[in-house]
């Protein structure tokens, strides 16, 4: 086999270089004419993107026309109408992103149920939208076209209306705790926009509304089951408060409480469940300051007045428990102090009595004689207890009542009970008693009240004792001296009663008689 000489094999090498160059200057030929064409069609393209938007412009169609506008910037094979299509996209981008920012932000807010971001959203809404619609044309109208197609309008409205109804709600179903709770309530429906409402007028109309029945419809649910005024005007108070601190009109809940709380003190009046009355009104008065037009509170004064007279008319027809306890009713509404401590003294004075017993507790007293105006005093009385005791005492003005006490001997059965002055020549009082006795008809006692002492001056049983003269007694059939007999009695040197003779009979002389035995002598 022939070797192929250094020649041969250098002209085949040759030939290899040139005919690779050529091809390669074919591919980048080829190539070249491939980014031509391709550089023609893209420019194409994008002039086609960029009229077809210009008429969408034109024919209003803004929002599909900023599509186009976006096709023909981001094609970069040329640069003609850059300036135009980002001046347009300057204005319809910002327009397009930040509605559908806002309507895809508003939904996701009202799902969580976030009211203050919703209210921001909401803002920032309305600031674009003042923003937009003074603008230009172009401005205008792709707003225009981005609310129709996002209905940001209608879905804000939604979302607005459902919050509303949602806290009507609560107040209409009676379902909120406390102040907290009803302040939370007015904040939030303060916080959805006018608008929605109507306008301001409407928006503070509809929410005072609101609030006036949902109180109305609390003070109902008491009076209706009957509450404690004490309940009722606890009630009333925290609403008013709340009423002033929400700048909401009270008129209503001023005329329900008018209402109720007259017709409950006028019926414990009617009743004469004074005591009742005296707290039911001392109570409601912590209202005054609230119910300045209200009817109960000068009712409350001119029934107090009247039970005060009806009182005093009571004290003078010697009624004093009845007064006293109308005085006692009143204590929470007026000081009676004064007038108790007087009716209790008118009292003592018509029976005295009552002192007596309220300085003997333990005691009972069957049996009493009072006296005015004797010995010094005021007042003086006498008493037998049930045990055997025998008390004088006296007093005047408002003095304590003095007491002098002794004993009956035997606890006799008492029948009566006299002050007689006819048994003494001293001016002391004397204790008449009149007592059963076991061998007469009558035991007679007399006791004598000297220096703080009851001395008994007379102790005899007969069938009667009648007053001859003074300190003289004609006792009839004594036991003892002057038994069978009319016996006289009379005091000793000491002022006690003993049997002194008995009372010599005399037949009646007739004048027929008399002058019978003148015409015998």
């Amino acid at each position: 086999m022939k070797q192929k000489g250094p020649l041969v094999m250098f002209k085949s090498t040759v030939y290899k270089k040139v005919n690779r160059s050529r091809n390669f200057f074919l591919l980048l030929l080829v190539i070249l004419i491939v980014l031509a064409g391709g550089k023609i069609f893209m420019a194409h393209e994008k002039m086609a993107a960029y009229e077809e938007a210009v008429r969408m412009v034109q024919s209003g169609h803004l929002v599909a026309a900023e599509k186009k506008f976006l096709a023909a910037k981001r094609n970069l094979s040329v640069t003609d109408h850059n300036q135009d299509i980002n001046r347009k996209l300057a204005i319809l981008s910002p327009i397009r992103d930040t509605m559908e920012d806002l309507d895809d932000e508003a939904a996701t807010v009202q799902e969580e149920k976030n009211l203050d971001q919703l209210i921001d959203t909401y803002n920032r809404w309305q600031g674009m939208m003042k923003k937009w619609v003074s603008g230009s044309r172009l401005q205008q109208d792709m707003y225009a076209e981005m609310l129709a197609l996002t209905q940001l309008d209608q879905d804000f409205a939604g979302y607005f209306s459902r919050n509303k109804k949602t806290q009507i709600a609560k107040l209409q179903k009676n379902t909120l705790n406390g102040d907290a709770e009803e302040e939370q309530v007015f904040t939030i429906l303060n916080k959805i926009p006018a608008e929605y409402y109507g306008d301001d007028p409407a928006k503070t109309k509809e929410i005072q509304t609101a609030f006036q029945q949902y109180y109305a419809a609390k003070i109902k649910i008491l009076t209706t089951e009957n509450a404690s005024v004490a309940q009722i005007v606890t009630e009333g108070d925290r609403q008013f408060a709340m009423l002033t601190k929400l700048a909401i009109d009270s008129g209503l809940l001023q005329t329900t409480l008018d209402s109720h709380l007259v017709k409950v003190l006028t019926s414990a009046i009617d009743k004469k469940e004074y005591a009742v009355f005296g707290e039911q009104a001392n109570t409601t008065r912590s209202l005054a300051s609230n119910m300045k037009d209200a009817k109960v509170i000068p009712f409350i004064e001119k029934a107090k007045t009247e039970l005060l007279a009806k009182a005093k008319s009571l004290t003078a027809g010697n009624k004093y428990e009845d007064a006293i306890s109308i005085y006692e009713a009143l204590k929470p509404l007026e000081n009676t102090e004064e007038l108790i401590k007087n009716a209790n003294l008118a009292w003592d004075q018509f029976e005295p009595i009552r002192v007596l017993k309220r300085l003997y507790p333990a005691k009972e007293f069957p049996i009493f004689v009072n006296a005015k105006n004797k010995w010094g005093a005021d007042i003086v009385i006498a008493a037998i207890s049930k045990d055997g005791g025998i008390y004088f005492g006296k007093f005047k003005g408002k003095e304590a009542l003095a007491v002098t006490e002794g004993t009956l001997d035997g606890s006799p059965a008492v029948t009566k009970l006299d002050f007689d002055s006819s048994f003494t020549s001293s001016n002391n009082p004397v204790i008449y008693i009149e007592a059963k006795s076991k061998e007469r008809k009558h035991n007679y006692l007399a006791y004598e009240v000297r220096s703080g002492a009851l001395v008994k001056i007379l102790d005899v049983d007969a069938d009667n004792l009648t007053v001859e003269a003074k300190q003289v007694l004609v006792i009839d059939n004594p036991v003892g001296s002057g038994a069978g007999e009319l016996a006289y009695y009379e005091t000793d040197p000491d002022g006690t009663y003993h049997f002194t003779k008995i009372k010599e009979a005399f037949n009646d002389i007739q004048a027929g008689e008399i002058t019978n035995v003148e015409k015998v002598e």
